[in-house]
């Protein structure tokens, strides 16, 4: 009698063992299904941000074959006309980024990290911001806008990119007209 009670328990622990088992499994499956949904996702927006690049390398690429014949035309003028008068020097703390490189580095932080503001806006060029406020710009970006390899970023609440230097002062602002 006692033997048929403990293999009856057994036999009960088995059959909880394997629902419990089975249940495991049907979780994992639905993780599994998240885990790929995710993955499909993720890989969506990366092949939209190749993309966008792939544009925005081809539009430096017209740019520069527009400056190249311009180049050329300007060597062609006579040497007897007066100088012509270049855009103001830029402060020695600002940099210079290209209306190419301000597009590709909008665009790809808006589709990486989105644009939500990380300090109020007002900061001017020579400011310091603090370094709990800055994000490091990411190395695919960097291999596209080199002069970015030592800077960082934030972001103002008027939705322009800020960029600093190692030194945390501000030396260019993407505002939202650029």
């Amino acid at each position: 009698m006692v033997t048929f009670g403990i293999l009856g328990l057994l036999g009960l622990i088995v059959a909880l063992l394997y629902y419990q088992l089975y249940n495991l499994k049907e979780d994992l499956k639905s993780e599994v299904t998240v885990a790929k949904d995710h993955a499909r996702d993720t890989n969506e927006k990366l092949t939209s941000l190749e993309h966008e690049v792939s544009q925005i390398r081809q539009d430096q690429s017209s740019a520069g074959s527009v400056l190249a014949r311009l180049e050329s035309q300007i060597s062609a003028v006579p040497q007897s006309s007066p100088p012509i008068s270049g855009p103001a020097p830029a402060p020695d703390n600002a940099w210079r980024i290209t209306p190419a490189e301000t597009k590709l580095v909008r665009a790809f932080l808006e589709k990486v990290n989105g644009l939500d503001p990380i300090v109020e806006a007002g900061y001017k060029v020579g400011d310091k911001i603090p370094s709990d406020k800055l994000r490091d710009f990411s190395v695919i970006l960097t291999e596209q806008v080199p002069t970015l390899k030592k800077a960082r970023y934030t972001i103002d609440q008027r939705v322009s990119i800020i960029i600093v230097s190692e030194e945390d002062r501000v030396v260019a602002i993407l505002s939202t007209a650029n």
